[in-house]
């Protein structure tokens, strides 16, 4: 008889197997902690009933993010999870969007989890109490936290102590219906010396925002302010404004910015520094990425944002919103430049153009006629309907005898397709053998589900007209997808 195995090789056997089964809990420290981090706080909590490796391994995650978009966030869980937790923390997040009265949270209960978290090293501190709350009053031992990267406030009111000799290793800070005074904003900016990325949105108390910080690279400011001023930001990379007093003075001093490659203007920015710039500004080498907001039915606006891209040699992208008044308000009907001026004009570089709230009345014809003619290079372009105005939309432009400038357009995306016949017959023209375009994808959106089906019939029609082009059609509910089979 052939004899039988051991039986602590037997033990052995099994216990090589088991681990061979459970591999998850033999993963390295960081991984796990890396899998937990992705997980809702609660979800983490409840990985310790896997098993005995597991059963504290939440209480050494890095990261405390409480968000009630996860579900209800109240005192006993945060203060559950945080007097319990045994290993270092280097982000903590509360963000509740729900009434202060449906969690039992009070602003005292968050001074106390303030005082508790400077014993750590934190790194990233998020706090975000939506407007159902009243504004929570900072409590001063946050400013103690040295070691600060990242900090978010959101409808708080922000004082400084006297003792506050800033965050020096603060790299971003996003404020956010935040109730400051100017002379506070100016310290807290100026005692951060190693501050790259700053968002200001909706101060309050404050109408006047001057920025002088030399490490600043990326800058959004959005508010009903009166004034911006910048200085000693020649570092700034990427800039974004978006309120409704704009002013020469700041759009020649961005332009002037050395490093300057993207900047974003939104709303009536340029509706207030229009008529008040030269012909052309100093040239801003670096700007590749443009994004404006224009009324095309004002000749002021127009030949400001004309200043605007003659001054931007570089330009690689260019984002327009374009915005219509009633003819009350429209002032002088604007003309676009001529045909022998065009010819002085050429984009070399813009390989992107995306138009939104595009109606196609004359005007808004008019200025993307005058893109195409003049960027040659030109391989993407994005033309969103403003469904308001479906009724007036006229591309009998695309027929006529044109020099066409362009002849490396390869993507066309059409969003907010109503289903008029101008618009149909757009696409048709696009993607026919007569087009002087050669497009090698075009991506269809409708507006609506409605009109996803009835583009979904036109789609065999627009096939027979064209073999070369990829047809691709979006769900109207999913406009991040890239197509829908």
């Amino acid at each position: 008889m052939p004899r039988k195995p051991p039986k602590s090789s037997l033990i052995g056997k099994k216990k090589k197997k088991k681990m061979e089964l459970d591999r998850i809990s033999n993963l390295p420290t960081g991984v796990s902690h890396q899998i937990l981090s992705y997980l809702p706080i609660k979800e983490a909590v409840r990985t310790s009933v896997l098993s005995t490796n597991w059963r504290n391994k939440w209480t050494k995650l890095p990261c405390l993010v409480f968000d009630d978009k996860h579900g209800c966030i109240t005192k006993r869980v945060v203060d559950h999870l945080l007097f319990l937790h045994r290993g270092r923390i280097e982000t903590f997040e509360l963000s509740i969007r729900k009434h202060p009265g449906y969690s039992h949270i009070t602003h005292g209960e968050i001074d106390k989890w303030i005082a508790h978290l400077s014993r750590y090293s934190i790194k990233e501190f998020i706090l975000n109490l939506w407007k159902q709350w009243s504004p929570y009053d900072i409590f001063s031992r946050l400013f103690s936290y040295k070691d600060l990267t990242h900090l978010e406030l959101y409808n708080c009111l922000q004082e400084v102590p006297l003792t506050f000799k800033g965050f020096g290793m603060l790299k971003t800070l996003h404020l956010r219906n935040v109730t400051v005074s100017q002379d506070v904003l100016e310290k807290l900016i100026v005692c951060c010396p190693r501050l790259n990325r700053m968002i200001l949105c909706g101060l309050k108390g404050i109408t006047h925002v001057n920025i002088n910080s030399p490490s600043i690279q990326y800058l959004e400011v959005r508010g009903n302010f009166e004034k911006v001023q910048l200085e000693n930001t020649f570092n700034l990379v990427d800039v974004s404004i978006d309120f409704d007093k704009g002013s020469r003075k700041l759009l020649q001093y961005l332009f002037k910015l050395p490093r300057l490659e993207r900047l974003t203007l939104e709303d009536r920015f340029l509706e207030c520094a229009a008529g008040s710039l030269p012909e052309k500004l100093p040239p801003c080498l670096c700007l590749n990425f443009l994004s404006i907001s224009i009324r095309v039915n004002n000749s002021k606006e127009i030949l400001t944002s004309m200043c605007l891209l003659r001054s931007s040699p570089a330009l690689q992208e260019l984002e327009i919103s374009v915005r219509h008044e009633d003819e009350d308000n429209a002032g002088e009907a604007p003309y676009y430049l001529d045909e022998n001026e065009n010819q002085k004009w050429e984009f070399t570089q813009l390989r992107r153009v995306k138009v939104t709230s595009f109606s196609g009345v004359s005007e808004d014809v008019e200025m993307i006629k005058f893109l195409l003619l003049s960027s040659p290079a030109l391989q993407e372009l994005e033309i969103s309907f403003d469904q308001e105005n479906e009724k007036d939309v006229n591309f009998s432009w695309l027929d006529d005898n044109q020099n066409w400038a362009f002849s490396k357009l390869q993507l066309v995306k059409v969003t907010g397709f109503c289903g008029v016949k101008a618009e149909v017959d757009f696409i048709r023209y696009l993607i026919s053998s007569s087009s002087p375009m050669l497009i090698e994808t075009m991506i269809l959106q409708p507006a609506s589900a409605e009109v996803y089906w009835e583009l979904f019939k036109l789609l065999p029609e627009f096939k027979s007209d064209s073999v070369h082009v990829d047809l691709k059609l979006l769900d109207p509910s999913n406009p991040v997808q890239d197509s829908d089979d």
